[in-house]
């Protein structure tokens, strides 16, 4: 009986630690420690990131769910500022992220800034790395100069759960594993745009 009631035990909290590790992801903690590194802008408010031994990015993507179902049942969510007292912030992604640079191209309201490589050879490889960010200001995307290079990281998102992310006038289902459709944001041709850099640059 006892044998029985020992390895219950040990089945429950081995779901607890698998829920924890794999389900939930990290609590909004504002950033403490090891989680504590920050761009320098807007996305530090919904992102918890620490930073590993090779220079790379290992973190967390938040959302807050609104509320609301799409008419198939899905919850709906969106980013918000995870520091509000109100806000009730859940890991969307897990994420990974390497240090590079690209150019920024432009930015449609509601949508995330566009961004330029000389090849496609700049994204890192092997892996989903779909979106960039740039490091320090300005503070909203609407501040980038435009054909200004930027260093920032390439990331690559995982999604953690199901659910219909929205982000501007886009709704777009979210499910299970890696997601290279929400955050897409890299280019490597745009129209009369050139590009400058380590590779001695290249027009496109």
């Amino acid at each position: 009986m006892k044998k029985n009631r020992f390895t219950f035990g040990l089945m429950v909290m081995a779901l607890l630690l698998s829920g924890t590790a794999f389900g939930g992801g990290l609590p909004w903690k504002s950033h403490q420690n090891p989680y504590n590194f920050i761009f320098g802008n807007h996305i530090d408010t919904h992102q918890q990131t620490k930073v590993m031994p090779n220079g790379e990015l290992l973190g967390y993507l938040y959302i807050k769910f609104t509320g609301e179902y799409t008419q198939d049942g899905f919850p709906i969510a969106e980013h918000t500022n995870c520091n509000n007292e109100l806000a009730e912030c859940s890991v969307g992604w897990q994420w990974r992220g390497v240090p590079g640079q690209a150019t920024f191209v432009y930015h449609e309201s509601g949508d995330h800034p566009i961004w330029l490589v000389n090849y496609r050879s700049d994204i890192p490889q092997p892996g989903g790395y779909s979106h960039f960010h740039w490091l320090g200001h300005p503070h909203e995307a609407m501040g980038l100069m435009e054909e200004m290079s930027y260093e920032g990281y390439f990331l690559e998102l995982t999604a953690k759960d199901t659910f219909v992310f929205k982000h501007g006038n886009e709704e777009i289902l979210v499910t299970p594993g890696l997601d290279l459709a929400t955050h897409l944001n890299i280019v490597s041709s745009f129209p009369l745009t050139t590009v400058t850099g380590d590779n001695g640059g290249a027009s496109h």
